[in-house]
C-alpha cells in the first residue's frame, strides 16, 4: 500500500461516450464511463482510451455534474468553440487539450477558466471536431486559449447552444 497522497484536481470530471449508431440524444443514451477528481485517475483514463474508439463514438468530458447536453442548466446559456482537427493529429491534440482542461491551464487568463464546462470530440470521415463547451457566451474569441499545435484559431467557430425544451 502506498503512502502517497492523491493529487486532487480543481474540479470533479465525468467522462461519457455516445455511440455513433445510437440515434437517441436523451441523457440515457450517453454512457458514463468514469468520474474522477485526481491526477492519477485522469492519467489512468487517458492511458485506457483507445483511439480506435473515436471512430465509433463521441467522447465527452464534462466538469462536475454537468450533463453533456445543451439543455443542462449549466449549458443552456452557453456555447462552444469548434475546432477542426485532421485525423492523424487527433490523438495528440485530444491528449493535450484534455490535460490542459482538467489541469485548469487551457486559458491564457486564469479568470476565463471558470467559463469552461467541458470538451467533446466528434469523429467525421477525415477529421474530428473538438469542441470546448462554455457556460455562457461572454467569451467568443478562440485566442483566449493557450497555443496548442494543430489546434488553430483560424477556422474555429463559436456557436451558441440552442437547447430543445
Amino acid at each position: 500500500m502506498s503512502n502517497c497522497k492523491e493529487l486532487k484536481l480543481k474540479n470533479n470530471w465525468t467522462y461519457y461516450l455516445h455511440l455513433h449508431d445510437t440515434r437517441q440524444w436523451d441523457f440515457e443514451s450517453y454512457n458514463q464511463i468514469m468520474r474522477f477528481n485526481s491526477v492519477e485517475h485522469a492519467i489512468l483514463l487517458n492511458d485506457e482510451i483507445h483511439y480506435d474508439l473515436i471512430k465509433k463514438s463521441m467522447m465527452f468530458l464534462m466538469k462536475e455534474d454537468i450533463k453533456p447536453m445543451w439543455e443542462d442548466i449549466n449549458n443552456k446559456e452557453g456555447g462552444c468553440f469548434s475546432f477542426k482537427v485532421i485525423n492523424k493529429d487527433i490523438e495528440q491534440v485530444w491528449k493535450e487539450v484534455y490535460f490542459h482542461v482538467i489541469g485548469s491551464t487551457i486559458t491564457k487568463q486564469k479568470s476565463h477558466y471558470k467559463n469552461i464546462n467541458g470538451i467533446t470530440l466528434s469523429p467525421k470521415k477525415k477529421f474530428c471536431i473538438l469542441k470546448i463547451w462554455m457556460n455562457d457566451c461572454s467569451l467568443k474569441d478562440p485566442l483566449i486559449f493557450i497555443p496548442i499545435k494543430q489546434l488553430t484559431a483560424e477556422g474555429c467557430i463559436f456557436k451558441k447552444h440552442q437547447p430543445e425544451f
